[in-house]
């Protein structure tokens, strides 16, 4: 008889799941507010996603779920369901004996099988945990379904030498100086700052990195920051980097939205680049694609739904 993870089993009061339901509308209506780069500015740096709001769903070849390692728990992502609240449903069937090849930043990370679900009760609309009954030895964050996609190796900017380090940084800051929708008057002027970046190379030699830059008001009384994430490419070690995605938040430094990559892979069925995302809020948690289509463009094709409190 197949075992289902409904919500409403859980340690949640109806009034609350009211209030997670609730609360994950409010967040799908803040994502959409993030800010990403769709109109090609007036400065040759940047390049970036053509104009219209593109349909973001999951493409079945990439797997049936999705597995993410929360600390020392592994959750299992249902990439279609598009609400995570007290209505959800989701069969156990699915994930039992599922195998899968985990990924990690610097590359393949070993296989894993799931067993089932994990007996833990939890207290928020959040993606179920897994029992394995395999693990891999080494530390990972994102597992595909076995043979669906590849690792691409994110190198950090960190392990190349001072001086070449040195110039990536200022080269991503003076880019992220140049990119459009710069829309908060309260972090004009202030200095570009790289949290982390990472160089990857794609199929093909085409030189790419993605960084998370920042900048921030210190006021004590409201400390305020704004989070970039920029994807830039080169066709040659000699030539210019030039912007192919950004997306953009800015909030007080406790509630603003941060995008981190986590790993980079290949998806074989469609030979597509992806950066695997990430997003993380207050109380909140998604994952997304982003992904080079074959003319060239980076655009975000799907994002699971919110996960938290």
């Amino acid at each position: 008889m197949p075992i289902s993870w409904p919500f409403a089993r859980r340690t949640v009061h109806a009034a609350a799941c009211m209030l997670v339901a609730l609360a994950a509308c409010d967040r799908s209506r803040d994502a959409g507010q993030r800010t990403d780069t769709t109109l090609a500015p007036s400065v040759g740096a940047v390049e970036s996603l053509p104009p219209g709001e593109q349909p973001r769903r999951w493409d079945s070849s990439a797997g049936v779920v999705l597995l993410v390692r929360d600390d020392s728990i592994t959750r299992a992502i249902y990439p279609t369901l598009t609400q995570l609240d007290s209505t959800a449903v989701l069969e156990e069937d699915v994930v039992r004996d599922f195998t899968a090849d985990a990924i990690a930043a610097d590359g393949a990370a070993g296989s894993l099988r799931v067993r089932g679900f994990a007996p833990i009760e939890e207290e928020c609309a959040v993606w179920p945990a897994v029992a394995l009954a395999m693990d891999s030895s080494r530390t990972w964050t994102i597992a595909f379904q076995r043979g669906v996609a590849s690792p691409l190796v994110l190198r950090s900017i960190e392990s190349l030498p001072a001086s070449d380090s040195a110039r990536l940084a200022a080269q991503l800051t003076r880019l992220a100086a140049l990119l459009p929708n710069d829309t908060s008057r309260a972090f004009r002027g202030l200095p570009f700052v790289i949290r982390a970046a990472h160089g990857f190379t794609p199929p093909g030699g085409r030189a790419s990195v993605v960084a998370e830059i920042i900048r921030r008001v210190n006021v004590e009384a409201n400390p305020r920051e704004e989070t970039l994430l920029v994807i830039a490419e080169r066709d040659s070690p000699g030539a210019e980097w030039r912007v192919v995605y950004s997306e953009r938040a800015s909030g007080d430094e406790v509630h603003v939205e941060r995008a981190t990559p986590l790993v980079a892979v290949l998806l074989l069925s469609q030979s597509m680049p992806t950066v695997v995302l990430e997003r993380t809020g207050a109380d909140w948690v998604t994952w997304a694609f982003i992904q080079r289509a074959a003319d060239g463009t980076w655009r975000e094709t799907w994002e699971s739904a919110h996960s938290g409190c």
